[in-house]
């Protein structure tokens, strides 16, 4: 007989009034010929449960499942009712998470009954059908009455009113009956380490909660740890923590649909939408079942709460694809450059940058955009930083042999970016370090610098004055003092305005030097000082030979000296020379050569 299992309420508890003298038999005698009557059960299959302790699990499992009607109705039903040991004697978690989930709770339940008033005087040999459609509870007599191979009836025959209870040692499970969750069966598999290890990162705990969550309908595509290991090699990656947990993430989050769909339920082009959003992968059936480029190698892993199918490939979003091999693989899979990862991708210029022909970029770390007092994108928009972005690309493949002599580079925004050729390093626009160079990828050069490029470039009174404002090795404190001086400011307002100058910068110790004669010296001889350290042009060092005189902005002139020491210059004074301690300091007007003594040109007595 097929019964209809009505869901009537969740989380009942039903109290029952236990008849005393005895819990199931009331012994009635009317006269000394009724002292050998057969007693009858009093008690229905529910109520004799209730009112046994050794069943406290079982009715909290008939009560929350809502069976407690039609278990107390005429029926007849026969029972095998696990003790609260059968319970204990399953995993803890498999037995919260069937309490938890109503439906298998009552699949659980359905099994252990079957439809008839059946004594084990009345069980054979060989399968008896259970309640639970199309599922059957095999029976072994041969020493008791054993369950599938390992329950034993240890009390049996307790007659109730509508039929029969058996107490049972161990809990019957049906076949198929899933009880994990994709968290678990992910632990279980020796197969899948690599991705149970990303998924208790701390950035992962929302897709481990909901993998974890039997209320979840999942479907995984679960990467086999050979499948991470090919993707680290590739990447040229020895671990994943190389890997910006950003892009971590969002790889994952391709890996997961928001519905259960097994294998059966696919179809050969379809393109199924992933927790990435506006990320969708595709399915071919042309040659097994392929997700993307992934072969699915183990398929439909049920869980309780969706399914997993194993694949033999990490998958990857389409933009990640596309950077790969690209200049973009240098900042994307790179924990150093995440915020200029996260720049790029907010400008909206990943795809574009990616699928170019040729380009060179130069690639500011995090330490270079915090170098700039950039430590947050939120408050600039695409539009504000698409020209920034551009502003560190050139086009072409440009390497550091290739870099122009005269240090002037056209960017891809139209700007012009000055490079500096000192003596052991490269300075972009004055102040920033070009730290590693010829990072050769697919369509292009990566050169990497300490500090962000922002157009436009600044001349170089702005060099020497952010110089200035260094927090460590500050330098040029005392003459940008004087150029900042609204006395000499007609001096500031020509060097600013100049197409082509050169700046002889003294350092602050070589102003102390001659601290005491500065204090000296009238507005107008301040004034010829600081135009006799100008030069108009640019001169770069390449330019300077020796006993070379050039006139100065002042009308006087210096005279430079090439020695085994370097270069060092001779002033109107007939003093000690001045050295160049380091040349080519390039801004958008000119170039700055520091230099260790003021230059001191001639006085009128």
């Amino acid at each position: 007989m097929k019964i209809k299992i009505a869901f009537i309420r969740k989380h009942l508890r039903i109290f029952f009034t236990v008849v005393t003298l005895t819990s199931l038999f009331v012994f009635v005698s009317c006269d000394d010929d009724d002292d050998n009557k057969v007693p009858q059960p009093t008690a229905n299959i529910v109520e004799y449960i209730s009112s046994q302790p050794i069943f406290d699990t079982l009715e909290t499992a008939i009560l929350t499942a809502g069976l407690e009607t039609v278990l107390s109705g005429d029926g007849p039903f026969t029972v095998f009712a696990p003790s609260n040991e059968a319970f204990n004697n399953l995993d803890p978690t498999t037995v919260n998470t069937i309490l938890s989930t109503p439906e298998l709770l009552t699949s659980l339940l359905q099994y252990h009954v079957v439809s008839g008033s059946v004594s084990s005087s009345d069980l054979s040999n060989g399968d008896v059908p259970t309640i639970l459609a199309g599922q059957t509870v095999n029976v072994d007599l041969s020493n008791g009455v054993t369950l599938n191979g390992t329950s034993k009836v240890f009390q049996a025959d307790i007659k109730a009113t509508n039929g029969y209870v058996h107490i049972i040692d161990q809990v019957l499970i049906p076949e198929g009956f899933i009880t994990q969750t994709i968290t678990d069966l992910a632990v279980a598999n020796s197969n899948f380490t690599i991705l149970v290890d990303i998924l208790l990162m701390p950035e992962f705990s929302d897709i481990l909660a909901a993998a974890s969550d039997i209320g979840s309908d999942l479907t995984v595509f679960a990467p086999t740890n050979d499948a991470f290991v090919n993707l680290l090699e590739a990447l040229k990656k020895t671990s994943l923590d190389e890997i910006p947990v950003g892009i971590l993430k969002e790889i994952v989050s391709y890996h997961i649909l928001g519905t259960s769909v097994m294998s059966t339920e696919l179809s050969n082009g379809m393109m199924a939408p992933t927790l990435l959003t506006g990320e969708s992968v595709t399915v071919d059936l042309s040659s097994g079942v392929k997700i993307d480029n992934a072969s699915v190698v183990a398929p439909d892993v049920k869980a309780v709460n969706g399914v997993i199918h194993g694949i033999d490939t990490v998958l990857l979003p389409s933009y990640v694809i596309e950077a790969l091999g690209t200049v973009s693989e240098v900042y994307l899979f790179n924990t150093d450059y995440t915020i200029l990862a996260a720049a790029i991708r907010k400008a909206e210029l990943l795809e574009t940058i990616s699928t170019i022909d040729a380009i060179t970029i130069f690639v500011p770390n995090n330490d270079a955009f915090a170098a700039a007092g950039i430590t947050s994108l939120d408050d600039l928009t695409a539009e504000q930083l698409a020209p920034i972005i551009l502003y560190h690309a050139v086009a072409g493949n440009v390497k550091a042999a290739d870099l122009p002599a005269d240090g002037m580079v056209q960017t891809v925004n139209g700007e012009k970016i000055f490079l500096g050729y000192l003596t052991n390093s490269v300075l972009i626009n004055g102040l920033t370090t070009i730290t590693g160079t010829d990072i050769e990828m697919s369509n292009g050069v990566i050169h990497t610098i300490d500090r962000i490029l922002t157009p436009p470039a600044i001349d170089v009174v702005d060099i020497a004055v952010a110089l200035s404002q260094m927090e460590t090795g500050a330098e040029f404190t005392v003459l940008v003092s004087l150029l900042t001086d609204p006395r000499f400011a007609a001096i500031t307002q020509i060097i600013r305005e100049a197409g082509d100058i050169t700046i002889f910068a003294p350092t602050d110790a070589a102003f102390a030097e001659i601290s005491a004669t500065i204090e000296t010296l009238s507005d107008d001889q301040i004034t010829k000082v600081l135009t006799y350290h100008a030069f108009m042009g640019r001169a770069f060092r390449t330019a300077i030979t020796d006993q070379l005189s050039i006139e100065m902005v002042n009308q006087e002139n210096i005279t430079f000296n090439l020695g085994a020491n370097g270069v060092s210059i001779s002033d109107m004074s007939n003093g000690e020379d001045a050295n160049i301690l380091e040349v080519n300091i390039q801004g958008s007007n000119g170039v700055i050569h520091v230099i260790d003594k003021v230059l001191i040109p001639a006085f009128e007595e």
